[in-house]
């Protein structure tokens, strides 16, 4: 099955789509970005990708599983067809076993990418969140869009610095996921690079 448009500088087919999608619902709903840098959308831009988790399952999901709808929803729009429980760990499952898990380092626009983002040193259970890459800088940071607390964000993350926040002339790294808290341990993590535990690539 081709993905993959001629022309599109490798990008797939899919990933044009959801950033056709999130530019247009973007501007045309609110006009320009906030300050942050995010837009929020609203909640028919996730309606078809959560449909499944809906109803009496939706209650057993962790939080954050907007990414994984986020996901779900550009890879079927794509043709794909399967099924999972609506979980990030249920997508994370799904692309290993029936598509390719790559070296972060060999990650191109379309790779789907996969975070952990409980912030301790325990053993990574990857994965709770993911994205979608969209750009790869010459020096390996990985730009990703992705879905959290309701909106759609542009994050970074720099998987060969991954306790950097920004490198030269400010340029960010890696961005957060998660906030600080007080009552997080010594060993607490923040930064995009330490969470992530895995990349895929849809099979062609």
């Amino acid at each position: 099955m081709a993905l993959q448009l001629p022309g599109e500088r490798g990008r797939p087919r899919w990933l044009e789509v959801l950033l056709a999608t999130v530019a247009v619902l973007g501007l045309c709903a609110f006009g320009c970005a906030s300050p942050n840098g995010t837009r929020r959308l609203p909640a028919s831009v996730f309606h078809g990708a959560r449909y499944e988790v809906r109803g009496h399952r939706a209650a057993h999901h962790p939080r954050g599983d907007e990414s994984a709808a986020l996901v779900e929803r550009s890879l079927r729009d794509a043709g794909l067809r399967f099924g999972t429980d609506g979980s990030v760990r249920a997508l994370w499952g799904y692309m290993r076993t029936s598509h390719e898990v790559v070296a972060a380092s060999e990650a191109r626009p379309g790779d789907v990418v996969f975070f952990d983002t409980r912030g301790t040193d325990d053993v990574p259970s990857c994965a709770d969140h993911a994205g979608i890459v969209e750009t790869v800088d010459g020096d390996g940071r990985l730009g990703f869009v992705e879905a959290r607390e309701g909106q759609v964000r542009h994050s970074f993350v720099d998987p060969s610095h991954p306790t950097t926040r920004r490198g030269e002339q400010d340029r960010i790294l890696n961005s957060f996921l998660r906030p600080k808290r007080v009552s997080d341990p010594p060993e607490a993590r923040y930064f995009a690079g330490e969470m992530l535990c895995g990349v895929a690539r849809v099979r062609r």
